[in-house]
């Protein structure tokens, strides 16, 4: 079982920038490595704003594609916040709160 951050400052350092929010869904929909939709290839380089291009095809996905983070505008950051505010309460988050 993963260790989820048990308090604010956890998060934090665990999730603080972009980078390590995208990081963390590369992981997730890669988790054995990288594996292009179309052509099957492992290589890969990463573009901006979280794009992944295969070496081989040049096929472009994102990591937040097929996601709640697919559309969103706000930061993952934000989104990453907000997701632990509402899951670590126990009586849950009201909407002030967010």
């Amino acid at each position: 079982m993963e260790n989820y951050p048990k308090t604010l400052a956890e998060l934090e350092a665990r999730f603080g920038t972009e980078e390590a929010c995208r990081a963390y869904l590369f992981a997730l929909w890669w988790p054995e490595g990288f594996v292009c939709n179309r052509c099957r290839a492992n290589a890969y380089w990463l573009a901006s704003r979280g794009r992944v291009v295969c070496s081989r095809c040049q096929h472009q996905t994102y990591v937040t594609a097929g996601t709640i983070f697919q559309d969103s505008r706000k930061p993952l950051v934000m989104w990453f916040r907000a997701i632990w505010w509402v899951t670590s309460l126990k009586t849950g988050a009201s909407a002030l709160g967010l």
